[in-house]
């Protein structure tokens, strides 16, 4: 029989192609290489080329094609002022971005003053978004414009891709839209609907994708304010890389809308081949400050959610600039900024635990828990930037900065425990065994107390409440759950697992996830051989560490907790299924990226 051919790539390292062996491409060494003693000799330049923007260039045509199609039916029946205004005061609020920057609020639309795609595409944006009430204007009286809308996306679903087997073309029409918030793939947590934070708050109860159209409150009408547009602006936002950056940011909203996942990656794949191929000195600076994050944490989530053979790794090393930014930051920028840029050593992170297959595994028992030098650089890249983070939190306020949210001290101590929880993940990502952990004991303690002082100083609130409100459920809980599943030292994983039992049973409304204090009970009584009733805070620590091979190393294939362990996620039959490790690191990173991956997981379809 004839076997199957692989896809040929040029892209290995310079010491792989040599040895005519497929090189893994991990950076900056591959691991082919380092496993086996030889030197990495690296990998060729690439050669910037103008194919990637001609790609993308063609692939937009077509979308501008069918976009100025669907234009000319609108002329005389639609006010586009109305409609962009419509676009920056309800539908630029819903996507989730204005926790770091205003890219939907103010940038993409001061761009399509001058890019007519841009304001058909966020006329179609408006009409796909969940949540909006069908055929209603801002005063929620009289019918808005639904026609031009239901004509333009029925021209996009002819013009700009072949159907789909089994998608519904009533979709086309706002019949029956896709089940998804458009945060799910643009960006992260935010909807300025909440009224529990403040404008630079974190949302505690971001709504999730469960296949049913939100019920909106109707509302005052306020006229639409005039956008002024005014100002200085880089003359470098308008050049073609940069609306090319933004267009694909923008279709791959509309895409993901209406298809899902799949169709919105593809188009992450045509942004992608543009940034490998750019001189960076080409971007803005609204592009590199607000773009290219959009652009790293979808790079994350592909990983994740839609691991696809041959599927563009974007490339971190900018020229001559650093390929992380360890600060300092600058204090105009609101606390959500520097947090942010955690996530491209995320980036890293999680490639180098993917690259690191079983193969290269070793037990820390026999040589102690060694790190190679990529992990070290790593880990130090978290120490400087937490440094740089804790600094911008900490450094006076000068009349010109922006203040600090009055809950930064609590935005402060997650991230710590993030900080903590991502080290301890590259660290040992390359051993067999569940012991590595034992040599991170004051990691856990510390997070651990971090984690107490933040149950202390978020209290339930009444209902009704305006106050600041914490989500327990985005990044706290999963954290928690990570130390309860590999702290093994029992007045520390104790103290834990009684966080988690408060939040679960001492509440009005239980927090929880999943079961995961009947699963730490479970864990605890397993491994340490005791019953929990005889267990307290003074004999905690007298428990000798478990060894080895009564360790639980994962619960939620563990037969033992087959009636307890459903997905960390929830049980939606539909979410991808991602390894604990790059799941955990999701967690880790920004606000935006938590939120994000949330949504993915319980809304991503199979593809």
């Amino acid at each position: 029989m004839t076997r199957k051919g692989q896809p040929k790539v040029r892209t290995g390292c310079l010491t792989c192609k040599s040895r005519k062996v497929k090189c893994d491409e991990a950076k900056p060494a591959c691991v082919r290489c380092t496993s086996t003693g030889r030197k990495c000799d690296g990998y060729a330049v690439v050669v910037p080329s103008n194919r990637a923007l001609a790609r993308a260039r063609s692939r937009a045509t077509k979308l501008n094609a069918a976009l100025a199609q669907a234009s000319a039916a609108w002329e005389g029946d639609m006010d586009e002022e109305k409609i962009m205004e419509h676009f920056r005061r309800k539908i630029a609020p819903m996507i989730p971005g204005h926790l770091e920057g205003n890219l939907w609020t103010d940038i993409i639309p001061r761009m399509s003053r001058t890019e007519p795609a841009f304001r058909e595409a966020m006329a179609a944006i408006s009409t796909l978004m969940p949540g909006m009430p069908d055929n209603a204007s801002d005063d929620g009286n009289a019918p808005g414009v639904p026609e031009p809308y239901t004509r333009l996306l029925g021209i996009l679903g002819g013009n700009t891709r072949k159907q789909k087997p089994g998608v519904d073309t009533q979709a086309m029409s706002g019949q029956s839209r896709a089940p998804f918030n458009l945060a799910g793939i643009v960006d992260s947590p935010a909807s300025s609907s909440s009224t529990s934070l403040p404008s630079t708050g974190r949302l505690s109860n971001t709504p999730l994708p469960d296949g049913s159209r939100a019920e909106t409150s109707s509302s005052s009408f306020t006229p639409p304010q005039p956008y002024n547009d005014e100002g200085e602006s880089d003359p470098k936002e308008n050049s073609e890389v940069n609306v090319t950056l933004c267009g694909c940011l923008l279709f791959m909203s509309v895409d993901f809308l209406r298809e899902g996942l799949g169709a919105a990656m593809e188009q992450l794949a045509t942004g992608i081949e543009v940034l490998n191929n750019v001189d960076y000195s080409e971007l803005s600076r609204m592009t590199i400050e607000d773009v290219l994050p959009k652009f790293y944490r979808l790079s994350i989530i592909q990983m994740c959610f839609y691991d696809r053979p041959c599927f563009p790794n974007l490339n971190l090393n900018h020229g001559p600039a650093s390929r992380y930014n360890l600060g300092p930051f600058d204090k105009s920028f609101s606390i959500y900024r520097p947090q942010s840029a955690m996530d491209t050593i995320i980036l890293d992170a999680i490639r180098y635990i993917r690259s690191a297959g079983p193969e290269s595994w070793t037990d820390s028992r026999l040589r102690g828990p060694v790190m190679s030098d990529e992990q070290t650089a790593m880990c130090n890249a978290f120490d400087k930037w937490h440094a740089a983070f804790t600094a911008f939190i900490r450094e006076p306020r000068l009349g010109s900065d922006q203040p600090l949210p009055p809950h930064a001290e609590i935005i402060c101590m997650e991230t710590e425990m993030k900080y903590w929880v991502a080290k301890m993940c590259i660290s040992v990502c390359r051993f067999s065994d569940e012991s590595a952990y034992d040599s991170f004991k004051t990691h856990f303690r510390r997070i651990t107390n971090l984690a107490q002082e933040i149950l202390t100083r978020c209290p339930e609130l009444p209902p009704d409440s305006s106050l600041y409100s914490f989500n327990f459920e985005m990044s706290y809980l999963p954290l928690m759950e990570f130390v309860i599943s590999k702290c093994r030292w029992l007045d520390i994983r104790y103290q834990a697992w009684l966080i988690v039992c408060e939040l679960a049973t001492g509440r009005r409304e239980p927090v929880t996830l999943g079961n995961l204090h009947l699963v730490g009970q479970r864990m605890i009584e397993q491994e340490h051989n005791v019953k929990i009733q005889e267990v307290n805070r003074e004999n905690a620590p007298l428990f000798s560490l478990p060894a080895e091979e009564m360790r639980v190393k994962d619960y939620s294939t563990d037969q033992r907790f087959a009636d307890l362990s459903g997905s960390v996620e929830g049980d939606n039959s539909t979410s991808v299924q991602v390894p604990y490790t790059q799941r955990l690191m999701l967690r880790c990173g920004s606000y935006e990226l938590d939120e994000l991956a949330r949504w993915v997981s319980r809304g991503a379809p199979s593809q």
